[in-house]
């Protein structure tokens, strides 16, 4: 079967929430691992935001949520010593399921692991409230009351445009705890400690969207987060952040973008708050810091790292498409110039958020064709 007729399948029997065991048809098995993050970068709301956005901020369900939760790993049969490839996703997704389909067919044709590994606050590290739309809607119009300009803002998207606009530190303290996580989970593998991924071996990477933008400042920071011998795949990302448009229905709203994005490029030199001072610290003193600095302008990229991503050796490669408005394709091809990267250009209508719609007709065999040359060459890549 094609793409589209497996994520019809897909989407029924996960229809219920992440089902354990063998997917029926792919001999591919799914479990789920317990994650402890051993750090914790939380900032208070500073009473910054009216009454009825305060669940959004404080909750022991929040913050409990994001420490321990559950990661899940998609295993084809006699994997054991053949290390692990990780999947990252995009900003503000609450659900796996687009991403089981990625996962499975990297699994089956390359024969290894893939890792589905959430960021902070996302996936199952944040709270179900947050995509209820009957506790969601009354905040988007409190939200769009309070700010009448605001664009595209959605039951979906109203938590993170929330809370970024009331806290825009928490979106490199998420970032910093996310690239921390993965380190830790990266040594575990490659030790062979692991609990479920026995023998040890390689840890590659698959990101797409800000999943590239937190994979760049692993791979930037230096030392490096990543094994000298870890292979990169981009997918519909890897441009510097100001270049980005993140203001959309199932990401955030337009205030909250222009929020970050004005937060990050006039960063504050001195501290004019206690939360400002934490953010500080980390980015002043730590290499991760200092690497997302680089990254949130192509102009801090090029001063700071030169051409970082145009001498791995074979190690890095980067697809994106023609019509992503989100993560301009120019925008990738500025920041990673002289790298190994591919525009393609799609005969079907997508989105960033959804590049493999399910499409009826004729056009579900050009939707299955991309997808199949898609993670045929990042099989090959990453095998």
């Amino acid at each position: 079967m094609g793409y589209t007729a497996t994520e019809r399948d897909m989407a029924a029997y996960f229809r219920g929430g992440m089902t354990e065991g063998i997917i029926p048809g792919t001999g591919v098995r799914l479990t789920g691992e317990v994650f402890h993050s051993a750090g914790s970068y939380s900032v208070s709301d500073g009473k910054s935001v009216g009454d009825i956005f305060r669940s959004l901020f404080r909750s022991g369900e929040l913050e409990q949520a994001n420490r321990d939760f559950l990661y899940y790993i998609l295993s084809p049969r006699d994997s054991a010593g053949k290390g692990a490839i990780i999947l990252l996703h995009g900003l503000n997704e609450r659900s796996w399921n687009k991403y089981i389909q990625w996962g499975v067919r990297l699994a089956t044709d390359t024969g290894r692991p893939v890792v589905l590994f959430p960021f902070a606050y996302h996936m199952n590290r944040s709270p179900r409230s947050w995509i209820d739309r009957h506790l969601m809607v009354p905040l988007v119009a409190a939200r769009t009351s309070a700010i009448p300009d605001t664009r595209m803002a959605t039951f979906v998207n109203v938590a993170l445009s929330t809370r970024m606009s009331a806290s825009p530190q928490r979106f490199m303290l998420s970032g910093f705890q996310t690239v921390k996580d993965l380190a830790a989970l990266t040594d575990s593998i490659r030790e062979g400690t692991h609990p479920q991924l026995k023998g040890g071996g390689p840890v590659d990477i698959f990101a797409y969207s800000i999943g590239a933008l937190a994979t760049q400042v692993m791979m930037i920071t230096k030392p490096s987060l990543l094994p000298a011998d870890t292979r990169v795949m981009l997918f519909c990302g890897g441009s510097a952040f100001c270049m980005m448009n993140g203001t959309s229905k199932l990401i955030m709203d337009s205030k909250a973008f222009e929020r970050l994005v004005s937060y990050y490029l006039e960063w504050p030199v001195n501290a004019r708050s206690g939360e400002d001072e934490k953010l500080l610290k980390i980015m002043n003193d730590t290499p991760e810091g200092d690497a997302f600095y680089s990254m949130t302008s192509l102009e801090r990229l090029k001063s700071r790292q030169g051409k970082p991503f145009s001498h791995m050796e074979g190690r890095f490669r980067a697809v994106t498409l023609t019509g992503d408005c989100v993560i301009p394709p120019e925008a990738v091809s500025a920041t990673l110039h002289g790298a190994d990267l591919e525009i393609w250009t799609p005969r079907y209508s997508f989105t960033h958020e959804n590049p493999f719609p399910v499409l009826p007709g004729e056009m579900s065999t050009e939707v299955d064709r991309t997808f199949d040359r898609l993670f045929t060459a990042a099989a090959a890549f990453l095998s």
